[in-house]
């Protein structure tokens, strides 16, 4: 922390409001407003932002304060709670102060604030609020503690970097309490500790045929085995108190580049009443009339117009750790089977889905039944395919499904993209690694990528160049001149195996997606900020979010706008689903309408120009043909993993078989 900076009093706020004919700007735009004003009483390292938010519209504007001045665009029209506030992840604070006031069309509103009562502030790692629990608890406050004091050191330590922190978030162990994901954990004792290394590090009984270990058994030999069980119940057993790690550094930042950048969030408010349980946003993507949708998981889909902000929401439509807009005929396709009934698991007296199909027209909805499906994207032929406990295919010639089963040990296909080759490509999770995959061939070829195993990857991009980039969600414990650098960003060359690494620079970062603009830059979301990385100069730049929280997948516009979206600030900062934009250059706005980039993946579904698939009827779908399950079989017994059941396999035809067709 910067111990040498003493708490400082500054002088009293002051507050001016002036309304004026908006000067012409080339990112104004007709019809909406803009806010701008001077911030007085800070100081170096001390970071503040304007949090505009419009309460007829739900509707928030983030800009941040650069050298006493801010200045926001392209406001919807409307009454407004105008806030100034630190930004996250700071380790020096102030008063927050917020004033009423009303923007109206093609005005411009000017505010000054006085920033008083400058000091250090407790921060801590992660991106989900520690003063709120869920609806179901009413204390999940948790005292904040330097690592040494969460994580011991010794060798118990040791063998948790090696291992468990190479897929877990540093506060998971030492929060101690049940929490929404990836909040917490229930309390364990010695016994059940126990039971939980084995079934990381050993292959469980009754698992799923062909597979292995969270991750591989020697490395935890029963030495450590015993050590590091000793360790979890000394330092997280059952009755320890909550707590968090510190935050010791903040992440570099460029103040010319936030003086640039604006955050647009649209917010959705569910009925509390109506749904019990918390949902939270995964994922957004856009429609060819420039709309954006949100999976609002356990709560329905969520449709907005960004150029006004009227949502329209699609209710029992809960779900959607994926959503994809079929661009041929603006039908839904989104994964999940989290409802409000049970806040999870499929729909009670339901089969359970792979995907679901909205026909936004008519409301109905198809419920694909299998495997569930974590993401989705389209390639040029109009299929869709998904990650499911393998890859699977809708085939829209045939209107059925396809699955293969991967031969990877640990494999865990996540986020998945399609190259302009036509390859699939999907993160394998557990694997430190990506696995390609041939459509033509059904052949499978993987790519280690870390130095280091376990490592989780979730969700990759493709750059222009067929470049494959990914991050490392968790990773094990690394520094660098005395600092954790946590998570870091990979880019694999397909064509020579070689591989990149670039560390953020963010105390115990963890980047969940990798994506890539028109121009090539690789934006990453980690928590608390979107950073991007730019490819010819060698840099990262930071953005910290608008509120404190973990961010997902990203979807990126043709004018480079980056979409994504908040999953904890939703579930425990009294959001609903946020549809968020960050407009690196405010400047150079053209629209408030979201469009794909004609090169990005998920605008491929465009280029398809065949005939549409069935109308969506509201049913059940089954079709569904395995397809590599005797070569699954081969390749588990050769692994030394049991095989398919003999059972469930007899009678099977290879559909590659039949009639020497393809499904």
């Amino acid at each position: 922390m910067r111990n040498s900076k003493t708490l400082r009093r500054c002088m009293m706020a002051a507050f001016a409001l002036l309304v004026l004919p908006i000067s012409v700007l080339a990112a104004q735009l007709p019809g909406y407003g803009q806010l701008s004003g001077s911030v007085s009483g800070s100081e170096p390292g001390v970071l503040p932002v304007v949090y505009a938010y419009n309460t007829d519209k739900d509707v928030g504007y983030t800009v941040f304060v650069v050298n006493g001045k801010y200045r926001a665009v392209n406001l919807i029209p409307g009454e407004y709670d105008i806030t100034i506030r630190p930004a996250v992840e700071q380790l020096e604070g102030f008063t927050s102060q917020s004033e009423q006031r009303t923007v109206a069309a093609d005005q411009s509103v000017s505010v000054d604030f006085a920033i008083k009562d400058i000091g250090l502030v407790p921060n801590y790692i992660g991106g989900y609020p520690a003063e709120k629990c869920d609806r179901d608890y009413s204390d999940c406050g948790a005292e904040i503690v330097s690592y040494d004091e969460a994580y011991p050191p010794g060798p118990g330590r040791d063998v948790m970097e090696r291992t468990c922190l190479g897929c877990h978030h540093v506060q998971f162990f030492p929060y101690n309490q049940v929490r929404g994901y990836p909040g917490g954990r229930a309390p364990q004792d010695k016994d059940t500790w126990a039971m939980t290394v084995d079934r990381m590090h050993q292959r469980v009984e009754g698992a799923p045929a062909g597979k292995a270990s969270y991750f591989k058994t020697e490395l935890l030999p029963p030495i450590d085995r015993d050590v590091v069980i000793d360790y979890l119940a000394e330092n997280f057993g059952y009755d320890a108190p909550p707590r968090l790690v510190e935050l010791e550094s903040e992440a570099e930042l460029d103040l010319e580049a936030l003086e640039k950048a604006m955050f647009i969030e649209y917010i959705y408010k569910e009925d509390p009443e109506k749904y019990p349980t918390w949902p939270w946003s995964h994922n957004v993507t856009f429609d060819a009339d420039g709309n954006v949708w949100n999976a609002y998981t356990g709560c329905c889909i969520i449709r907005t117009d960004p150029r006004t902000g009227d949502a329209t929401a699609f209710e029992d439509n809960g779900g959607g750790s994926s959503i994809e807009v079929d661009q041929s005929d603006g039908t839904v396709w989104y994964s999940g089977d989290i409802t409000r009934e049970n806040g999870g698991g499929s729909s009670p007296g339901k089969p359970r889905s792979t995907v679901k199909h909205l026909d936004p027209e008519t409301g109905l909805v198809d419920n694909w039944v299998g495997r569930p499906s974590n993401t989705q994207i389209f390639d040029r032929a109009g299929n869709l395919w998904m990650t499911t406990d393998g890859i699977t295919k809708w085939d829209r010639k045939s209107n059925s499904l396809m699955h293969w089963s991967v031969p990877v040990l640990r494999s865990g296909p996540y986020g998945i993209v399609v190259d302009s080759k036509e390859k699939v490509w999907f993160a394998d999770h557990y694997t430190s690694g990506m696995t390609r995959f041939d459509p033509d061939t059904e052949e499978f070829t993987f790519f280690r990528l870390t130095p280091e195993e376990p490592t989780v990857m979730r969700r990759p991009g493709i750059d222009s160049k067929d470049m494959v980039w990914v991050g490392t969600w968790a990773s094990p414990n690394r520094e660098v001149d005395g600092r954790n650098i946590g998570g870091a960003l990979y880019k694999l060359n397909p064509e020579t195996g070689e591989v990149m690494e670039r560390r953020l620079g963010i105390e115990h970062s963890s980047p969940y997606k990798a994506d890539a603009d028109p121009f090539d830059n690789i934006w990453v979301t980690t928590d608390n900020y979107m950073s991007k990385y730019d490819q010819v100069a060698d840099k990262f730049t930071h953005y910290p979010t608008p509120t404190r929280s973990d961010t997902l997948k990203t979807t990126i516009t043709r004018e480079g706008v980056v979409w994504f979206m908040y999953r904890n600030a939703g579930k425990f900062a009294g959001y609903g689903a946020t549809s968020v934009a960050l407009y690196p250059d405010k400047d150079k706005m053209t629209t408030l309408a979201a469009y794909h980039d004609e090169e990005s993946g998920d605008f491929l579904s465009s280029k398809y120009k065949g005939p549409k698939p069935p109308k969506v009827t509201g049913t059940d779908m089954y079709a569904f043909a395995p397809r590599n399950v005797r070569e699954y079989e081969a390749w588990a017994i050769e692994s030394g993993l049991p095989g398919p059941d003999d059972e469930a396999a007899e009678g099977f035809v290879d559909p590659k078989e039949k009639d020497g067709d393809r499904y």
